[in-house]
C-alpha cells in the first residue's frame, strides 16, 4: 500500500505540473534578446539532463536559483523563470516517482515531520488570510506588491519546498548531496561572485571603495532594497570554505581559494554590516570547531600555540591596515607578498650559518641595482617598471625559483637573499609612494616577517606546510587583502559611524510595523497574511505618508487602450522616494534620438521625469535628462486631456564601451511633485533612432508591465519589515513564527551535533544557517522567494537522516 500510493498520486501530479509548465511557457515573454535566447537554451538542456540523470536536479537548482533572474528584461516577478524550471523538475521527478518502486535514500524523524506539518498549516492559514477575498484579476493583479496576490508570490517558496521533499527523500543521500548539491552551491556562488565583480568593474570601479554604490548582483528583488544578496552570500560562503578544507590536490585548493576570494569580494562590496557580522559568526564557529576537535584529539592543540597564532594574525592585520593607510594598494600588496614568503620559508630548515653572508650579498646587490636603475626624472619608467616595483617583482621571481622542489643549502641561501631583497624593496615602495611617513609601517612589517622566520625554533612549530595550514593561511590572507581596503574606505567608515543612528531608525520602524498590525486574536495567531506588509504600509502607516505607486488602467473601459499611471509620493515631511519605471534599451553613443509620449496630469503641479541612465538595478549614473515639461491644457480643453510631446535627446556617452564592460542603459519614467501626491498618466512611449528604428518595447502598455520594471532606489522601509522574526510574527502570526523557529532549532541542533562529531559538511551548514539568521536580524529575507526556497531546501537537507544499512547476511553454519 505504501508503494502503491505514490504511484497513484505521482503520475497525475507530474502531468499537472507538465501542463502548467507548458501553459506558463505559452504566456512567458521570450523576445528579450540574449536573455530570452539563453533561457530558451537552458530549459530544453535541463529537460534532457533530467531524462538522462534524474538526480542532477540537486546540482542544477542551487546553481540556477540565484542567477536565472530575467525580471529586469521581462518585467515579470510573480511568475519567474525559476518557477518554470521548478515545474519542469516536479513534472520529471514525479513521473519517475510513479514508476516501479525505488529504494529511498533518506527519511525524516517524527519530530521533523511534526514541525513540517505545523509549518505547512501555519503557511496555509497565512496564505489564505493574505489572498482572501479574491480580488478581480485586473491589470494590476500581477504587477505590484500592493496586490493581494503578493501572498501567492511569497507563499510559493514553501509550496515548492514541500513539492520537492519527496524528490529529496528519494535522491538526497549523503553521497548524492556531496556529489550534486555541494557543486551546485559552489557553481551558483561562482556565478553570483563573477556578476558582482562585473558590476563593480562597470559602475564604481574595482578599486573605488569610497563610492556609496552598493551592488545587487543578479537579484532583481533588490529593486526595492532588501538583502537578497546578503542572505544568499551568508548561505553559500561557508561552502566555499568547505571546498577549500576538502581540497585533495593543489589545483583544487587554488580554485577553491580563488572562489573564496571572489565570494569575499562580493560580500565586502555590499557594505552590509549585517553580512559582515554573519561572516564573523562563521569564523567564530570555525574556531569553536577547531578547538573542540583539538580537545577530542589524542594530542590536543596547546592553548599557548593557539593564542600565539591568533596574536600573530591580529598583529599582521593591524600592520597591513597601517601600511595601506600610508602606502595604498601597492604597499599593501608588497607587504602581503613578503609575509606570504615568510610563511613558506619559516616552515623549511634555513641555513642560519649562511644567513649573514646571504643578507650581506642581498644588501650589496640591492644597493647596486638601486643606484644603477635610472631616475624617473631623466628616464621616466611608467607604472610597474619603476625601480622599487621592478626590483620587488624580480626578487619575488627569484624567491619562487629558489623554492622549487630541490635540496641543498645553496638553494636555501638564494631564498634568503631573495627574501632580503623583498624586504628592502618593500621599504623602498613605501618610501616611493608616501615618503618618510611610510618607513615606520614598512619597517614593522619587515620586523614581523623576521619574527615569522623563527617558526621552526619553536617546539612544536606554529605551522607546517601541510594542506590545513596553507588553506587557513591562504583564506586569512585573502580576507585581509580584501577587507583592509574596504574597512579603510570613506563609505565603510561612514556606514559604521552611523550604526547607532541607523539602529534607532530600524527600531522605530519595527515599532511602527507592530502598530500597523490589525487588532484581533486572528491576526495575532495567524498573522495578517503573507506578503501583506507593502499594502498595509501604503494604507495604514502612522505618518500618513503616501508612497509612490505605478498602476495600469484602461481608457474608457475599452480593451487595448491601456496606459500607465505614475503617482508621485506624498510625504508629511519633505519629498519621498520616487518610483521609477524602467526599460533596458540598446542605445548607441553620440546619437540623437526622438523621444515621444502622450501624457496628462492631475494634482498639484506634478513633474514628469524622463531620462536615459546607466543603471544595473539601483543607483543611476551619468544620466541624460529629456528636455520635457508638461504643459497646461490648451484653452477650452478639459483639464484631463491628453497631450503629445516630442523632443530630441542626445545619448552622448551612453552605450559606449566594450561589449563586456559596457554599462546597461535604461529609460526611466517617474512622477515627482510637491508634498502632496500627484498623478501623471503616460501612454505611447517611443524612442526612435535617426533611421526610424523603434527602441521601446510595449510603449503602448497593451501588455501592462511586460518589458517594464520598476525601482525604488533609496527609501526601502515601505517595502520591507527589516527583521526576519518580526516578518514571521506579523505576516504568519505566532503559529507561523513558533513553528518556523522550531524547525530551524531542530535543524540547527542536528547540524551542531554532527559538527561536534567532526563532520565538516555539518559545520558548513551550521555556519550558513547562523549567518542567515544574523543577516535576518536586520532584514526580512523570506520576502524573496528564491532565497526563501534555498533556505528551506537547506533546512530539509539537514533534517534528512540516512536510512540504516541492511544487516549483513550470515552464512548458515
Amino acid at each position: 500500500m505504501r508503494a502503491a500510493l505514490p504511484s497513484l498520486a505521482a503520475r497525475p501530479l507530474a502531468l499537472l505540473a507538465g501542463a502548467a509548465c507548458v501553459l506558463a511557457l505559452r504566456h512567458y515573454p521570450l523576445e528579450h534578446g540574449w536573455p530570452g535566447l539563453l533561457f530558451a537554451i537552458v530549459l530544453p538542456a535541463y529537460f534532457l539532463l533530467l531524462c538522462w540523470r534524474p538526480a542532477c536536479w540537486m546540482f542544477c537548482l542551487p546553481a540556477l536559483l540565484p542567477v536565472l533572474d530575467l525580471a529586469p528584461w521581462t518585467g515579470w516577478f510573480f511568475l519567474e523563470e525559476i518557477d518554470i524550471v521548478l515545474l519542469l523538475t516536479v513534472a520529471c521527478g514525479y513521473w519517475r516517482l510513479g514508476g516501479p518502486p525505488q529504494p529511498a535514500a533518506a527519511r525524516l524523524s517524527p519530530a521533523a515531520r511534526a514541525c513540517l506539518l505545523l509549518c505547512s498549516v501555519a503557511w496555509l492559514a497565512a496564505l489564505l488570510r493574505g489572498v482572501l477575498p479574491l480580488p478581480p484579476g485586473d491589470l494590476n493583479a500581477w504587477n505590484t506588491y500592493l496586490s493581494p496576490y503578493n501572498s501567492l508570490r511569497l507563499g510559493k517558496a514553501w509550496a515548492w519546498s514541500m513539492l520537492l521533499l519527496p524528490l529529496l527523500l528519494r535522491d538526497a543521500s549523503a553521497d548524492a548531496l556531496r556529489r550534486h548539491a555541494l557543486p551546485g552551491m559552489l557553481a551558483g556562488l561562482a556565478l553570483v561572485s563573477l556578476f558582482a565583480l562585473w558590476e563593480r568593474a562597470v559602475f564604481p570601479g574595482l578599486l573605488n571603495m569610497s563610492s556609496d554604490y552598493r551592488i545587487t548582483a543578479p537579484f532583481s528583488a533588490m529593486h526595492t532594497g532588501g538583502a537578497a544578496l546578503d542572505g544568499y552570500l551568508a548561505l553559500s560562503l561557508p561552502f566555499a570554505a568547505l571546498w577549500l578544507a576538502r581540497a585533495r590536490s593543489g589545483w583544487q585548493a587554488a580554485l577553491a581559494l580563488l572562489l573564496l576570494g571572489l565570494a569575499l569580494h562580493a560580500a565586502l562590496a555590499t557594505f552590509s554590516r549585517g553580512l559582515y557580522a554573519a561572516i564573523l559568526a562563521g569564523v567564530l564557529l570555525f574556531l569553536w570547531q577547531a578547538l573542540a576537535a583539538g580537545r577530542r584529539a589524542s594530542r590536543p592543540l596547546p592553548r599557548r600555540r593557539a593564542l600565539l597564532g591568533l596574536l600573530l594574525a591580529g598583529l599582521g592585520g593591524v600592520l597591513l591596515l597601517y601600511m595601506f593607510s600610508l602606502a595604498g594598494y601597492r604597499g599593501l600588496a608588497a607587504a602581503v607578498v613578503l609575509l606570504a614568503a615568510s610563511f613558506v620559508l619559516a616552515a623549511q630548515p634555513l641555513p642560519w650559518r649562511l644567513a649573514p653572508a646571504s643578507v650581506l650579498c642581498a644588501l650589496c646587490l640591492q644597493a647596486v641595482l638601486a643606484s644603477w636603475w635610472p631616475a624617473p626624472a631623466t628616464h621616466p619608467a611608467a607604472g610597474w617598471l619603476k625601480g622599487p616595483y621592478f626590483l620587488f617583482l624580480l626578487a619575488a621571481l627569484l624567491l619562487a625559483a629558489a623554492l622549487l622542489p630541490g635540496k641543498g643549502p645553496a638553494r636555501r641561501s638564494v631564498a634568503m637573499m631573495a627574501w632580503t631583497l623583498l624586504a628592502c624593496n618593500l621599504v623602498w615602495i613605501g618610501w616611493h609612494w608616501a615618503g618618510s611617513p611610510a618607513l615606520l609601517p614598512a619597517g614593522l612589517v619587515v620586523l614581523l616577517a623576521m619574527l615569522m622566520l623563527c617558526n621552526r625554533s619553536l617546539r612544536p612549530p606554529l605551522w607546517q606546510l601541510d594542506r590545513a595550514s596553507v588553506g587557513i593561511a591562504g583564506a586569512a590572507g585573502v580576507l585581509l587583502l580584501l577587507a583592509i581596503p574596504v574597512s579603510a574606505s570613506y563609505y565603510a567608515t561612514e556606514r559604521f559611524a552611523t550604526s547607532a543612528g541607523d539602529l534607532q531608525g530600524r527600531v522605530r520602524h519595527w515599532r511602527q510595523v507592530l502598530a500597523m498590525q490589525p487588532p484581533g486574536w486572528q491576526s495575532r495567531l495567524f498573522g495578517m497574511g503573507l506578503g501583506s506588509f507593502p499594502a498595509t504600509y501604503y494604507w495604514h502607516n502612522p505618518q500618513r505618508d503616501v508612497p509612490a505607486s505605478i498602476t495600469y488602467a484602461v481608457e474608457g473601459g475599452k480593451p487595448g487602450n491601456t496606459y500607465v499611471r505614475l503617482a508621485s509620493p506624498g510625504y508629511s515631511a519633505g519629498y519621498g522616494e520616487l518610483l521609477r519605471l524602467l526599460q533596458r534599451l540598446p542605445v548607441q553613443p553620440d546619437t540623437r534620438y526622438t523621444l515621444a509620449l502622450d501624457a496628462r496630469r492631475a494634482g498639484a503641479m506634478p513633474v514628469l521625469l524622463v531620462r536615459l541612465c546607466q543603471r544595473q538595478l539601483l543607483y543611476p549614473q551619468n544620466c541624460v535628462n529629456a528636455p520635457l515639461r508638461l504643459r497646461a491644457p490648451p484653452p477650452g480643453a478639459p483639464a484631463a486631456a491628453w497631450q503629445h510631446y516630442a523632443v530630441e535627446l542626445d545619448s552622448a556617452w551612453l552605450g559606449a564601451g566594450a561589449w563586456l564592460l559596457r554599462p546597461p542603459v535604461q529609460l526611466e519614467l517617474a512622477a515627482s511633485g510637491a508634498a502632496e501626491s500627484a498623478v501623471i498618466d503616460v501612454d505611447n512611449v517611443s524612442l526612435r533612432a535617426p533611421g526610424g528604428e523603434e527602441l521601446v518595447a510595449n510603449g503602448q502598455f497593451t501588455q501592462a508591465n511586460n518589458d517594464w520594471f520598476f525601482s525604488s532606489d533609496h527609501h526601502h522601509l515601505p517595502w520591507h519589515i527589516k527583521n526576519l522574526a518580526l516578518q514571521l510574527l506579523v505576516e504568519t502570526g505566532w503559529c507561523g513564527a513558533l513553528s518556523t523557529f522550531a524547525l530551524i532549532g531542530l535543524a540547527g541542533g542536528r547540524v551542531l551535533r554532527q559538527a561536534r562529531q567532526g563532520r565538516d559538511g555539518a559545520l558548513a551548514c551550521a555556519a550558513a544557517l547562523a549567518g542567515f539568521l544574523v543577516v535576518g536580524l536586520f532584514d526580512s529575507l523570506l520576502d524573496v522567494p528564491r532565497i526563501a526556497l534555498l533556505c528551506y531546501l537547506m533546512l530539509l537537507c539537514t533534517l534528512l537522516q540516512p536510512l540504516p544499512s541492511p544487516p549483513a547476511e550470515r552464512s548458515p553454519p
